[in-house]
């Protein structure tokens, strides 16, 4: 096939696997230079990969958050990516949040099925490729500023003057007169 979508020594521009890895080689420079936004060629996965330690995730949509987890992507690709992610974290946790639509469940359905609340946002998390830890990370940060938001929403009891004189006065407490 290709350096961008692999070996297949029935199909394609290598006959072997060595003259994949020749061809490789010789430009892995020039073509990493076409991917960014954490895309690597199958080429890379095939050959660098292994030699850092990391495999190919089974499910393409998680490509990018491996690639994040391992710290192989360029600071550039980080910035676009976590915005990204963030974007679509955020918009899974919106107030009225419809939810994520899998397409047609079961074969010959004619209708869209969407999945809902915390099953939806799974769904949302796992097809925009959220890397476990961001997941993890903004989860928290979004129950505390739920939390937070609450607490703030609560009314608050203020005490009146004359519990305040009845008792020593708050006032004396507070060092005034």
């Amino acid at each position: 096939m290709s350096l961008e979508l692999g070996f297949d020594p029935g199909y394609g521009a290598y006959s072997t696997w060595e003259e994949y890895r020749a061809v490789w080689e010789l430009h892995r420079a020039r073509f990493m230079t076409r991917f960014d936004w954490g895309i690597r060629p199958q080429a890379w996965w095939d050959f660098e990969a292994p030699k850092l330690g990391v495999q190919q995730p089974r499910e393409y949509e998680y490509e990018k958050a491996t690639l994040w987890e391992n710290g192989l992507l360029t600071p550039a690709e980080i910035v676009q990516l976590e915005k990204h992610w963030r974007e679509h974290f955020d918009h899974a946790n919106e107030p009225g949040w419809y939810g994520h639509c899998i397409g047609h469940a079961k074969k010959g359905d004619t209708f869209a099925t969407w999945l809902h609340g915390e099953e939806g946002r799974r769904a949302h998390y796992k097809w925009a490729g959220i890397p476990h830890a961001l997941i993890k990370k903004w989860t928290a940060e979004h129950k505390r500023r739920a939390k937070t938001i609450r607490k703030l929403e609560e009314p608050t009891v203020e005490p009146s003057a004359n519990a305040c004189d009845a008792t020593g006065g708050a006032g004396a407490a507070r060092g005034a007169p």
